[in-house]
């Protein structure tokens, strides 16, 4: 059976990308089937592959990426239960809006949301919305057994004042009503130099505590 894992946020720019990016690569070592949905309106994850094909033209890429446009809820929803039977880890790249009504079956169908965001007013303004929108859509659909994990995105305390950091540790706790709040990513430049083949080094100290634990729930679903 499959693990359907979607990064997801109402708010774009928060490193939804990114993070589903290096996650594939950091599972790729860990798992045999692997494969990430780009259902993103930017295509980033797609346009990125196809620049590291021909970057890396003698490479052996680990899993495939797969464009595919969710305009149509209908498609969507086919989609969503075409993968559950597949065996393997399915990751998936979402639009940074909740419009597109595609959005709903990739939701209900997916077995965790990862929500990444930051500590500024507009991101978690925009998480508040997407975790209530998310908690709705359960309530409507009984059957929804999707778990969210929430990871703070980008942190840097150099920036924060002391009351800065305590509103931020209150956030965490916040969120933690919603589902389980992952250590945090820190923000690095690094991070932005990702591509679709593997994690650089400094990459993989950056994110480890973070996806060791996403790893170790994926497990546990799968006992």
């Amino acid at each position: 059976m499959s693990t359907i894992i979607s990064f997801a946020n109402q708010k774009g720019g928060v490193g939804k990308t990114t993070l589903c990016t290096t996650f594939a690569n950091y599972l790729a070592k860990k798992v045999e089937r692997l494969l990430v949905l780009d259902c993103d309106n930017q295509s980033s994850i797609s346009e990125k592959r196809q620049s590291d094909e021909q970057k890396y033209s003698t490479a052996t890429f680990r899993y495939n990426v797969q464009r595919f446009d969710i305009a149509d809820s209908n498609k969507a929803a086919a989609l969503m239960q075409q993968i559950k039977s597949v065996d393997g880890v399915i990751l998936i790249d979402t639009p940074g809006h909740l419009s597109q009504q595609g959005l709903l079956p990739l939701f209900i169908h997916s077995d965790i949301i990862v929500c990444p965001y930051f500590y500024d007013a507009a991101s978690l303004q925009s998480t508040v919305t997407f975790l209530k929108f998310v908690d709705v859509l359960k309530s409507k659909v009984p059957t929804m057994q999707t778990q969210v994990l929430l990871v703070p995105n980008r942190y840097d305390k150099r920036i924060g004042k002391k009351d800065e950091l305590q509103l931020w540790d209150d956030t965490d706790k916040a969120f933690s009503c919603y589902g389980e709040v992952l250590p945090r990513i820190a923000n690095k430049a690094d991070m932005m130099r990702y591509n679709t083949l593997s994690l650089l080094d400094s990459q993989s100290t950056i994110v480890q505590p973070t996806y060791d634990r996403l790893y170790e729930i994926i497990q546990q679903r799968s006992s």
